[in-house]
């Protein structure tokens, strides 16, 4: 998350791969960033399933390759998030130990909490503090720990490269969102001392929560309450095509009969996000929530914003990912700018990678 000390070196494109489409976002390396690209293409319901699989490889490529033919990128270099349940974080406690040695026993203390083969995932760490209830005869500390598949790796890594780009960076969706929230909102956290930020991201194949503590993202869960679940609630109960429930839910959100799906999958949503949050500040008597931003294509679903306020602990507002970006790209429009203030957040924190971030 310290892009701020790597602002000059060599820009990337922010690659972000969702169920219902693909986004991508190109910021200039200047000391005031700019935004000079965005494009997004939306790709077949069927083309990668709620687990994160992808169904059509071929189909993505190509999806992949229109949208930088089109988009007046920069570059091929691109950071992209993994998606999917091939991926996990998860906080853990360990005995206090030095970085060196959390590193050499990383394996042995991960296979504790890894729901997979522990020779067969990428582990990364980082170490985010002292253990808030540790006995100083049995000192702890708290540590994020990062699992990603190999094998789905090395499949997301051909999938790039076969549409004609280089993967530098492949992150994961928590910590670009925490990415964009840094550089966005870092100084009010900052002051903000022990209190956590909550970023929810209502995607169509998954609701992600996240908290930022200071400068750390310190814990992220996935909610299987989504847009896509909504839209096949829609079409189970009017019989129509998924494609059709999606209009239905956009378009039609002031009708009674859609409106009332809506509010009762709202009040689901807002449900499911709730026991999240309360579960993170069970975690610890020093936990508090000081502020919710949420953002999405979902989190414009009718009567969410409603619901949330009446069940969430804190004020909600907008993620906005341009907040402190100038948007003045030559490339750019004003539908445009809008669109990627409520998309585009993963996007826009994966572009705010560097290469040797």
């Amino acid at each position: 998350m310290r892009f701020l000390d790597t602002l000059f070196k060599r820009q990337l494109v922010g690659l972000d791969i969702g169920m219902s489409g693909i986004k991508a976002v190109e910021i200039s390396q200047d000391k005031q960033p700019q935004l000079l690209a965005y494009n997004r293409i939306p790709i077949p319901w069927d083309t990668i399933t709620l687990e994160g699989e992808v169904k059509n490889q071929t189909v993505l490529v190509d999806a992949l390759r229109k949208l930088f033919s089109v988009g007046n990128f920069g570059t091929k270099n691109v950071a992209v998030s993994a998606f999917g349940r091939s991926i996990i974080t998860k906080k853990i406690s360990v005995p206090q130990m030095t970085s060196e040695e959390l590193e050499n026993q990383l394996y042995w203390e991960a296979e504790q909490y890894i729901p997979f083969n522990i020779n067969e995932v990428n582990l990364d760490f980082a170490i985010l503090g002292p253990g808030s209830a540790t006995l100083s005869k049995d000192p702890k500390m708290e540590v994020l720990l990062v699992a990603a598949k190999k094998d789905f790796i090395q499949f997301l890594q051909g999938i790039i490269r076969e549409a004609g780009l280089e993967p530098v960076i492949i992150d994961s969706q928590a910590f670009a969102l925490g990415n964009v929230f840094e550089f966005n909102y870092g100084l009010g956290a900052q002051r903000a001392g022990q209190s956590a930020q909550v970023l929810i991201d209502f995607g169509a194949g998954s609701t992600k929560v996240t908290m930022i503590e200071g400068n750390k993202t310190t814990f992220s869960r996935d909610l299987q309450a989504c847009g896509s679940r909504c839209s096949e609630i829609i079409m189970d109960k009017f019989g129509v095509s998924m494609l059709e429930a999606e209009k239905l839910k956009i378009l039609n959100s002031h009708a009674p009969e859609i409106q009332s799906v809506l509010q009762d999958y709202a009040f689901a949503m807002a449900e499911e996000v709730s026991r999240t949050i309360d579960f993170f500040v069970g975690q610890s008597i020093d936990n508090s929530v000081d502020a919710i931003y949420i953002c999405g294509g979902g989190s414009r679903l009718f009567g969410l914003q409603e619901a949330l306020d009446k069940r969430l602990p804190a004020p909600i507002a907008y993620l906005n990912p341009l907040k402190h970006i100038v948007g003045s790209g030559r490339k750019m429009n004003q539908g445009a700018l809008k669109e990627l203030s409520s998309l585009g957040a993963v996007a826009t924190g994966l572009s705010l990678r560097r290469k040797g971030d």
